[in-house]
């Protein structure tokens, strides 16, 4: 009876090992579809490779099976794998088009240069590490749905749609967007009073904010001018740190003109400041040592046009 016993046994154990199908596990993969099959997780699988054991994570997701649940696996379907460690295991990763902040970034910036007719829009979200994933072979075309933009804050709320094939994704983002304009800068160190030519200019970005609205913006505001200190190379330059060169200097000698109806009096006059077109100066006349003051109205040239200036000059 014994031996009745352990040969059935036997008979049993060869038929299993003959209609088991041997299998081995896979390496971590990547799955296409929304379902995870017995393929995507043994090779060898034969007619079992087709059959579906669960749901596939979300695009770029990962789903872990651990050894436990790949021996209930093959013993379901008939395959012939054991595994040779507890640790033994698959990472099946769900293949994606991935959605990133740049490509966000983008869609707002785009959006926002219809709003404002100067400079370009530079966009950075507070989510810097955004990412949403989509199916694989997706072309999602964005855009941007609503927009609100704080140009004095430089704050932004936004709704940014992701046009699928079969639906539409909207991803809500906040940030913070600038202007960027270009400005003329110097692109040498220049002294105070040294006039600006044009081969002075260099251009520069900047971004538009509070605090530069007095920035220098075209060359032409620039070329011609005089520095009122002496000004760094490739910095942005302020319409307060300008003026017109100085046409009369401390120091120098200059005519000074007293014109009237009637008459027209030149001297010779030793000038106390420096002085642009139409700025008032103090002068020391050299023949009767007194001080006048008098309007710069050409290189070394003063004019005296104050009613009883006469008795003064």
């Amino acid at each position: 009876m014994k031996q009745i016993l352990v040969m059935v046994t036997a008979a049993v154990l060869f038929v299993f090992a003959v209609t088991a199908q041997a299998a081995t596990l896979r390496s971590d993969a990547g799955i296409e579809s929304d379902r995870i099959t017995v393929g995507d997780i043994f090779d060898g699988a034969g007619a079992a490779a087709d059959r579906v054991v669960g749901p596939a994570p979300e695009p770029g997701r990962r789903a872990v099976y651990d050894a436990v649940y790949l021996s209930r696996i093959a013993r379901s379907v008939g395959l012939d794998w054991r595994p040779a460690t507890a640790r033994d295991a698959i990472v099946l990763t769900r293949a994606s088009t991935a959605i990133r902040a740049v490509d966000v970034q983008i869609a707002v910036a785009e959006a926002l240069s219809e709003r404002t007719s100067e400079g370009r829009i530079e966009v950075e979200l507070d989510n810097r590490l955004l990412e949403v994933h989509v199916e694989a072979g997706s072309d999602p075309r964005l855009h941007v749905e609503t927009l609100s933009y704080d140009e004095m804050q430089g704050r932004f709320a936004a709704t940014v749609v992701a046009g699928l094939r079969d639906r539409e994704l909207r991803i809500p983002v906040t940030g913070r967007a600038t202007a960027v304009i270009e400005v003329p800068v110097l692109n040498r160190s220049v002294r105070a009073g040294e006039t600006i030519g044009e081969g002075d200019v260099a251009w520069t970005e900047l971004r538009r904010a509070r605090g530069n609205e007095d920035v220098v913006r075209a060359a032409a505001d620039l070329v011609g001018m005089a520095p009122r200190r002496t000004l760094p190379p490739n910095t942005p330059v302020r319409s307060r740190d300008l003026r017109e060169p100085s046409l009369v200097n401390r120091g120098a000698l200059v005519t000074i003109v007293l014109e009237s109806r009637s008459m027209v009096l030149t001297a010779q006059g030793r000038v106390l400041q420096d002085g642009a077109a139409g700025d008032v100066v103090r002068v020391v006349n050299t023949m009767s040592n007194r001080t006048i003051e008098a309007t710069v109205t050409g290189p070394d040239l003063v004019a005296v046009t104050r009613p009883g200036a006469v008795a003064q000059f």
